[in-house]
């Protein structure tokens, strides 16, 4: 918060006299309604940040669900991918038998 700087007024003379008839119990009761006015518009403050720290909160959540769910996708997509790597490896190597046996069979004539 900024600090604040207090700037006085002056007062025409016939009102300082009504300044210093001012009581004790009305200074109090002054500054106990500035206090609870204070108070008030803190609390409004205190209010408006839970809210939002909850909204922060569901959004945080959103996105940590997404993340398990792109890392579920995304352990699919791997076991998926080994498995088609798994069945081209398999694939070639029995080409190249075939090939093999083919040249051997063309060599033998």
């Amino acid at each position: 918060m900024a600090p604040s700087i207090s700037i006085g007024s002056a007062a025409p003379s016939w009102a300082a006299g009504a300044n210093k008839k001012k009581s004790v119990g009305a200074v109090v009761d002054d500054e106990a309604e500035l206090l609870r006015r204070r108070n008030a518009e803190l609390e409004r403050e205190v209010e408006a940040l839970r809210l939002e720290l909850g909204a922060a909160r569901r959004r945080a959540e959103t996105a940590e669900e997404a993340e398990e769910r792109l890392c579920v996708q995304l352990g699919d997509a791997e076991v998926e991918a080994l498995e088609l790597a798994r069945a081209y490896q398999a694939q070639v190597q029995a080409l190249a038998a075939e090939l093999a046996a083919a040249r051997g069979a063309v060599a033998g004539r």
